[in-house]
């Protein structure tokens, strides 16, 4: 019987040649924004973009846990500041979405006034002062958006 071969392309894709897709693209999109002058600009603005998608992906997990279970879930990261809610919102874009990034006071999605997204975020504390509210508020304590072209935010 002859030996089976298979092409390189009908290999399965892994979960890292998928996250190494999706940064690639992410990064190929952000190296045309004017705000971002090379890989010390991008990297921190990928990993706080990243950072929030993320925490949204675990958020919705336990939140289908916590329904499953018939239990309540209060999400870390509260409605509209969640990824879904501006980032996935296609009605929410231009100006409107990078002022609700980078000001301290902005529109937010809903059309109401409110915090910006990192006012928001380094201002997160919790009862105890170790919860992952805290932890949030620390990574967010210095952020600062450089991207100008703010259609690219949703890079994900």
């Amino acid at each position: 019987m002859p030996k089976r071969t298979t092409k390189q392309n009908d290999k399965p894709v892994t979960t890292a040649q998928k996250l190494g897709s999706v940064v690639k693209s992410a990064r190929d999109i952000m190296r045309t924004d004017k705000g971002l002058n090379g890989e010390l600009d991008r990297l921190p603005q990928l990993t706080w973009i990243m950072f929030l998608k993320l925490l949204d992906d675990s958020e919705k997990l336990h939140e289908v846990e916590a329904e499953l279970e018939g239990i309540s879930y209060k999400p870390t990261i509260q409605p509209p500041y969640r990824w879904r809610d501006w980032a996935a919102n296609e009605n929410f874009t231009g100006d409107r979405l990078k002022s609700f990034i980078n000001n301290d006071e902005a529109i937010l999605p809903d059309g109401t006034k409110g915090s910006g997204l990192l006012a928001y975020l380094r201002n997160l504390k919790s009862k105890t002062g170790r919860d992952r509210a805290d932890v949030i508020a620390k990574v967010f304590k210095d952020v600062t958006n450089r991207m100008i072209s703010s259609h690219k935010f949703v890079i994900f």
